[in-house]
């Protein structure tokens, strides 16, 4: 049996110093790039020495000198959903290309949680907060005020006071209306989770909207989960209906998954019998049977924009719409080459 090695201490700039020759002052310029230049023969013996002794800088008081931690909060209500996974992976690969990283902070739609989590990112320091949750008590919204900027997320509407970018919900909800209007249906339901009024309220308006054009019956919204259970516990719904759908628009891809195995359950053929397309675009509607024709959300964009926003603070606050990707899958009637 062999003794194990001795605990050593961490490296300190001073051994980096000692070992490469010059001052503490030195290794700062090299390891904070600045403020004054350091001559390129002198910046690889300070490099060679961090490697030798594995020596890592204290971020802590790299941020407090820089009056930055490089880090953006991002408040989230879950992960498992895709349309979250998503958003997530945007905003993470719009920090990276700004060189920030995130701090994610997930609220399982716990309003103490939310409190405390959010208060929790302020006190890290981050640089930002970027808010992709809906909060419980509108009271927090201000509790960065002054220390923090912060955007919101998923708001169609402008949020006085704030920077807030979304998704034009109305613009999407009529397309995907009009299309299946175009498909031959006249009666379209809409199958939606539980949000906020200013957004459920959109969808139904472009729903509506559409409908209303072409002297269409409204068939009241079916008000389930944002999951694959509330998708086929609406197909329940919607069939026990004196006059029931021949078309669902579905608020996310997820819902439509639950929506497509209760109609096969129930020997309900899409799109012959019954029309479906979703909102999202994840790869959940890929690989659906038959391919779901859904409106892609544009994480991308809106990720971008919201990052930039934070990073640049070279505007007051903002609120901009993006439109939303319409691509043509099977489940609404197109064929497989449209």
């Amino acid at each position: 049996m062999t003794e194990s090695a001795p605990n050593r201490r961490p490296a300190t700039r001073v051994d980096v110093a000692r070992l490469a020759g010059v001052s503490t002052a030195v290794v700062s310029y090299v390891i904070n790039d600045g403020p004054r230049p350091v001559a390129p023969k002198t910046r690889a013996k300070v490099l060679r020495a961090i490697e030798a002794l594995g020596y890592l800088p204290n971020a802590n008081a790299r941020a407090l000198k820089r009056g930055t931690t490089g880090m953006l909060g991002l408040l989230v209500p879950e992960i498992l959903n895709p349309y979250h996974s998503e958003f997530i992976d945007a905003l993470d690969a719009a920090a990276a290309r700004r060189d920030r990283m995130l701090l994610l902070a997930v609220t399982r739609l716990d309003p103490d949680r939310e409190a405390t989590l959010l208060r929790d990112l302020i006190e890290r320091g981050v640089d930002g907060l970027l808010l992709l949750s809906h909060l419980h008590d509108e009271r927090l919204y201000t509790a960065a005020t002054g220390r923090t900027q912060q955007v919101l997320l998923d708001r169609s509407a402008p949020v006085p006071g704030f920077t807030a970018f979304g998704t034009d919900h109305v613009d999407g909800a009529r397309r995907a209306t009009e299309h299946l209007v175009a498909h031959g249906h006249e009666r379209i339901a809409l199958v939606c989770g539980p949000l906020q009024p200013s957004i459920v309220g959109l969808r139904v308006e472009g729903w509506q909207a559409a409908l209303d054009e072409h002297g269409l019956v409204r068939i009241p919204p079916a008000i389930t989960s944002w999951s694959r259970d509330g998708g086929y516990t609406a197909v329940e719904q919607l069939l026990r209906h004196p006059d029931p759908p021949t078309a669902i628009l579905a608020g996310s891809d997820l819902i439509a998954i639950g929506v497509l195995r209760a109609l096969r359950d129930r020997g309900i053929a899409v799109p012959d019998d019954m029309a479906v397309i979703s909102y999202d675009g994840t790869p959940e509607a890929n690989y659906a049977t038959p391919r779901l024709t859904t409106l892609r959300q544009p994480f991308e964009d809106i990720a971008d924009a919201a990052v930039a926003s934070l990073v640049d603070q070279d505007s007051g606050p903002d609120h901009r719409l993006f439109p939303m990707e319409f691509l043509a899958g099977e489940s609404c009637g197109c064929s497989a080459s449209s």
